[in-house]
């Protein structure tokens, strides 16, 4: 039997990723042409400014929101780089979006935009990103789970005291962090740290509604981790 099927809770994890040096209004970017079959698709970039469109735009310097487009169809999926009044800081929100990229896909589309981006913002100064609750993730919080229950077993209740010790096996151990650093490896960037708000199980069913997932759904454990945020 496998791991999924063995699963019968998934973690729920909100997650703030800290980052660090390794050594060492609306327009758009044409990035890539790629070939499908005998067709050659566009894919662009999108952007908005939208500073004074979010909460907080009073201490917020500047903020942009990315998005792909191919072949005039824009992903709803649509990182926000943010700057703040006084900070020298770069921060970058991957808020949720309507369930229809998994989570391959959203990773695909941030490597995109990232060199968009990294030409309007200066990259070394990224701080944080905050991923919000795992569940939204879909796959991602699949294998979060599985990766969980390898390391430490089948625990029903996981204590505020061991927050810390989940947030490094997550910065150590996680397929997550291993995707993060590279695609930030071009960018001389790799995590450093992971900020856990709350660490909680949620339901097979729950994940399936807010989230897209590329595996087959009876394979799905029936709980699953859902709730870090990534700073």
């Amino acid at each position: 039997m496998t791991d999924i099927l063995d699963m019968r809770n998934t973690l729920l994890i909100s997650l703030v990723v800290l980052l660090m040096y390794s050594c060492s209004n609306h327009t758009e970017q044409k990035v890539e042409n790629r070939k499908m079959g005998e067709k050659s698709i566009d894919t662009l970039i999108g952007k908005n400014n939208i500073t004074n469109e979010i909460s907080g735009s009073a201490y917020r310097k500047q903020a942009t929101e990315y998005f792909v487009i191919i072949e005039k169809d824009s992903s709803s999926f649509r990182p926000i780089f943010s700057e703040s009044n006084g900070s020298i800081w770069l921060n970058l929100n991957l808020p949720y979006s309507k369930p229809t990229k998994n989570y391959y896909q959203r990773l695909s589309e941030l490597e995109l935009i990232l060199p968009v981006a990294a030409s309007e913002y200066n990259i070394d100064s990224l701080k944080s990103i905050f991923f919000g609750r795992l569940v939204l993730s879909g796959d991602l919080a699949i294998l979060v789970t599985q990766e969980y229950k390898r390391k430490f077993g089948d625990r029903k209740y996981i204590a505020t005291k061991d927050y810390h010790q989940i947030s490094e096996f997550i910065l150590k151990e996680s397929t997550f962090v291993k995707d993060l650093n590279r695609i930030l490896e071009p960018y001389s960037k790799q995590v450093s740290g992971i900020d856990i708000e709350k660490v909680f199980f949620t339901s097979k069913d729950v994940l399936l509604k807010y989230s897209k997932v590329s595996k087959d759904t009876t394979l799905i454990p029936e709980k699953v981790s859902c709730s870090p945020t990534i700073n």
